[in-house]
């Protein structure tokens, strides 16, 4: 009987031990921007969390601090085109929370330099890059990442709406975004999932002018009324403006804040709560 009780309860520990789930919380830094706590070589240090970003960054103040090569060349274009280069550093593994990251190759560039001045320091950017081989839930409006398990997933699975989504990686397929479908008029149009985008709901000229909100295709920026977008089932509300930028459109915090997504990395699948 002994026996059989302890058995018992080992099992019961190996399956709790399986759907145990890892938050990880995220603090507020400057309007919807957030960021999360990064440790280092047992340092820690804040990041911003951005799912636009691409590629995960470190400062080269960290850089420097953990004295490994810096070396190579990346290029990268921002959504409005604005070409940016970094260097980049091997062998970099990341705490985040309490779930640790295998050592990885990450981009060395200060994200201090396209920030508001006087705002605190970050040291570096944490993208979805980081999570690439991780199931992860996004719920901003709780201010914390999940990381869930096969049990965890399996156990929602049947009540996520799945969306159709790209995985993009980059020009040298070395970064990692996503993009949403949103239907609109028969077609397919692809919005970047970017939760760094603290302005409007973007949507590129040529978008806005094929869904009747302007009328040419001019590049001024022009502000539109509140639109609606379609994802999976729901219908969720933004404040939104035209501009030049190089997708269809960019998903923004706010409408993004407005529901909790699963994104299964290694299935390359994306749900909405």
């Amino acid at each position: 009987m002994r026996t059989f009780f302890l058995s018992l309860l080992l099992s019961l520990a190996l399956t709790l031990g399986a759907s145990a789930q890892e938050t990880i919380l995220l603090k507020d830094y400057f309007r919807e921007l957030k960021q999360v706590e990064v440790t280092i070589q047992g340092q820690t240090y804040n990041f911003l969390f951005d799912t636009g970003g691409g590629e995960t960054f470190v400062s080269p103040e960290v850089a420097r601090k953990l004295g490994r090569t810096v070396y190579g060349r990346g290029t990268a274009y921002r959504m409005r085109g604005e070409r940016f280069s970094y260097e980049k550093m091997d062998s970099v593994a990341m705490q985040v929370g309490k779930v640790s990251f295998p050592a990885a190759t990450v981009g060395v560039w200060d994200v201090m330099g396209i920030l508001p001045e006087g705002l605190p320091k970050v040291d570096g950017v944490l993208s979805l890059k980081t999570f690439r081989d991780k199931v992860l839930t996004i719920d901003l409006a709780a201010n914390q990442l999940t990381l869930e398990t096969a049990t965890s997933l399996r156990r929602q699975r049947n009540r996520l709406t799945p969306l159709t989504s790209r995985f993009a990686s980059g020009l040298d397929g070395n970064e990692l975004t996503i993009f949403l479908e949103v239907p609109r008029q028969g077609r397919a149009y692809w919005f970047l999932f970017d939760t760094g985008n603290i302005s409007e709901l973007l949507l590129s000229h040529h978008t806005a002018a094929e869904w009747g909100l302007q009328n040419d295709t001019t590049s001024q920026r022009i502000q539109l009324n509140p639109i609606a977008l379609q994802l999976g089932n729901r219908k969720l509300v933004s404040r939104a403006a035209a501009e030049r930028i190089l997708y269809d459109g960019v998903l923004n915090y706010n409408l993004i804040g407005q529901a909790k997504f699963t994104i299964d990395f290694k299935a390359k699948e994306v749900w909405m709560h």
